[in-house]
């Protein structure tokens, strides 16, 4: 593959006669690569996976993986690549992934030409956010202040908070406050009555 051949033509008859040099180009074969669901997937996270099939008619192949956040790409961003000299399977650890977010994936393969594998997609987690629930406060006759703390907004910028209640322990609860929202850490509350 890949190689110029020169030819002639030869005629022997009363004497040995020759026609011009001729000349082609052997054809390349491009690698061949598959592009795997990820693992290991977190909330900045993902481990990309694929498997070179074919080297094609190159000796050696560079594999990477491009990636976005949007279906059928462009995909603007692209891992390191490796080297590799036969099939197998490769993958590479991202990280700086934003949480809770698609991302879109085809794995590539550079030998004689470029070939891509089929796009896969995976969402990386989220964290909930954490909550407490404190003693209520200013109990009157037909009033009462609740109580809560907002400890964590997990992976979330912006977190609702309500209090749910009722009059059967442990739920099911009747009735929802209002919700507030909070951009931060720390105490919130609301006045029944």
């Amino acid at each position: 593959p890949n190689t110029t051949y020169h030819f002639r033509a030869k005629a022997v008859g009363d004497g040995v006669a020759y026609g011009a040099d001729g000349q082609f180009t052997t054809g390349t074969t491009p690698p061949s690569v598959t592009t795997n669901d990820a693992g290991n997937i977190g909330t900045n996270s993902a481990q990309l996976k694929g498997d070179l099939k074919s080297l094609g008619t190159a000796d050696k192949v560079s594999v990477s993986f491009v990636w976005g956040t949007n279906p059928g790409g462009p995909y603007p961003n692209e891992t390191a690549s490796q080297v590799m000299t036969s099939t197998g399977a490769f993958y590479f650890d991202t990280d700086n992934l934003k949480p809770g977010v698609t991302y879109y994936h085809k794995a590539k393969a550079v030998g004689d030409g470029t070939s891509y594998g089929t796009e896969r997609s995976f969402a990386t987690l989220t964290v909930l956010p954490s909550v407490e629930t404190n003693a209520a406060g200013n109990i009157g006759t037909d009033s009462a202040r609740l109580n809560g703390n907002l400890t964590s907004l997990g992976t979330a910028e912006e977190v609702s908070v309500s209090f749910l209640w009722g009059t059967t322990a442990g739920g099911p609860y009747s009735d929802e406050t209002t919700a507030q929202k909070m951009i931060g850490t720390g105490a919130f509350y609301f006045d029944l009555g």
